[in-house]
């Protein structure tokens, strides 16, 4: 992931970070359903979503913790 996207999502507020996890997870359940009923395999795409969902969480997390102190 380039630069400027992590800045981009550090630029971002808490709620819209969330907002964006919970959509990317629910990406997550519909290609795991895609697996298990039609045997369709994962991707790369997974792999790119599951990063994408950690990376909101760190960012998610420095911020909790920059607010607390």
């Amino acid at each position: 992931m380039k630069k400027t996207a992590k800045a981009d999502l550090r630029g971002t507020s808490a709620a819209d970070l969330k907002k964006q996890a919970l959509e990317l997870r629910e990406q997550l359940l519909k290609a795991r359903f895609a697996t298990a009923l039609e045997g369709k395999t994962r991707g790369v795409k997974y792999r790119a979503v599951r990063r994408q969902i950690a990376r909101i969480e760190t960012i998610l997390g420095e911020k909790s913790t920059a607010a607390a102190k």
